[in-house]
C-alpha cells in the first residue's frame, strides 16, 4: 500500500504532524480497568498539516488512503471559544468539540490566529480499526502543544492504549492505574515465534468498540465477575502468549485468552462460529466482532494461512512484519 504522509508535498510555511495506528493483542476490555495490555504501533499511520491563512476560518479536508476526500468541514476560528457540545451530532462536531477542548487545556492554542487550512491522510482504511480517531486526536495534541491522553480523556474516552501507540516505535506493555490516575508505559521484545508466525486478517467489517465496552460493563455492573480475579488472570494469560516459545505454546495460549475474554462477555469466540475447520488458533484483537484478527498454526505456514482465509472471502491479510512497525 503506498502511504500518503511520505509522499506529500508540503509548502515551506506549512506544518506537518504524525503518529502510527494500532493493535491490541491482548487484554482487551480488561485494559480498561488496569490490566496489562500488549499492543503494536502499525506500520499504517495518519498525518495532519495545516497552513496559516487569514479568513478567520478553520478549512479541514479529511482524505482517505486512496486520496480521496471524505470530509469537508469549514468554521469560523471563534467557534472554538463557544461552550462544549455534550454529545457531537457528526463529525463535524466532534472535530470543532476536540479543537475547543484542546483550547481549553491550552489557551494559547490558536489564540492570536487568523485561521488555517487544514488536511489529513489515512495510511489504511477506517473500517480497518487501526485507531483513525485516536491518531487524529494524537495529532491534534502535537498541534495545540498538549497531552494527547487528556485529549482523549476528555473527548471520546478509552484505556489510553491506542494513544500510547500513536508515539511508540515498538511493541509496548501498557497499563493504567484507574486510582491514582498513573500509566506504565513500556516497550517489549516478542518472542520470534510471535514474529515469524502470526498473520492478522481483516474480518471485512469495522466493529463498533462501544458496544462491546457496553456490554463489558454491563456484565460488570451485574458483579458476574470479580474485576481484581480478571485482571489478575489476564495480566497471566497476558504474559504466557508474549513468553511463547513455539507455536504450540503460542496456540494454547492465544485460545485460552479467548475463552477467557469470551466467558467475560458473554460472546463466542470467532473461530468457534467462522473458523472451526482452520488448524490452528484465532484471536480477536481489540473490540470482538470485527476489524483484525491474528491467526497462528502449526500445521499451516504463514503463506498457507493467507490462502486458508482469502479461500474464505477474508482478502485482506499481513504478517506481522507487514503489520507491525
Amino acid at each position: 500500500m503506498k502511504t500518503l504522509a511520505n509522499t506529500k508535498v508540503l509548502p515551506s510555511n506549512a506544518k506537518r504532524f504524525y503518529c502510527h495506528g494500532k493493535l491490541l493483542l491482548t487484554s482487551e476490555y480488561l485494559v480498561l480497568d488496569g490490566a496489562e495490555a500488549m499492543a503494536i504501533p502499525c506500520r499504517f499511520g495518519q498525518d495532519l498539516c495545516l497552513e496559516d491563512h487569514e479568513n478567520n476560518t478553520i478549512d479541514w479536508k479529511a482524505y482517505t488512503h486512496e486520496k480521496t476526500l471524505w470530509g469537508d468541514f469549514s468554521f469560523p476560528i471563534a467557534a472554538l471559544n463557544h461552550s462544549m457540545n455534550a454529545q457531537p451530532k457528526n463529525e463535524k462536531d466532534f472535530l470543532i468539540k476536540l479543537l475547543q477542548i484542546a483550547k481549553k487545556l491550552n489557551p494559547s492554542f490558536l489564540k492570536d490566529s487568523t485561521g488555517c487550512s487544514v488536511s489529513t491522510h489515512l495510511e489504511f482504511p477506517r473500517d480497518w480499526g487501526l485507531g483513525s480517531s485516536s491518531t487524529l486526536i494524537y495529532n491534534v495534541a502535537q498541534w495545540a502543544a498538549v497531552d494527547p491522553f487528556k485529549l482523549l480523556a476528555l473527548s471520546m474516552g478509552g484505556s489510553g492504549y491506542d494513544i500510547a501507540c500513536a508515539a511508540a516505535k515498538k511493541p509496548i506493555s501498557y497499563r493504567r492505574n484507574t486510582k491514582i490516575h498513573s500509566l506504565q508505559i513500556q516497550e517489549i521484545n516478542l518472542e520470534a515465534v510471535l514474529l515469524k508466525e502470526a498473520v492478522f486478517i481483516h474480518l471485512n467489517q469495522k466493529q463498533d468498540s462501544r458496544a462491546g465496552i457496553n456490554t463489558y460493563s454491563k456484565q460488570k455492573a451485574a458483579n458476574a465477575f470479580s474485576i481484581m480475579e480478571a485482571i489478575e488472570q489476564i495480566n497471566t494469560l497476558s504474559r504466557s502468549l508474549l513468553n511463547a516459545k513455539d507455536a504450540k505454546t503460542l496456540m494454547t495460549c492465544m485460545e485460552a485468552h479467548e475463552a477467557f475474554i469470551g466467558n467475560i462477555i458473554q460472546t463466542t469466540p470467532v473461530k468457534e462460529y467462522l473458523f472451526k475447520d482452520y488448524p490452528g488458533a484465532v484471536k480477536s484483537l481489540g473490540a470482538w466482532g470485527g476489524d483484525f484478527i491474528m491467526a497462528v498454526s502449526e500445521q499451516l505456514n504463514p503463506i498457507e494461512t493467507k490462502e486458508y482465509f482469502f479461500n474464505k472471502g477474508y482478502t485482506t491479510s499481513f504478517y506481522y512484519t507487514e503489520m507491525a512497525l
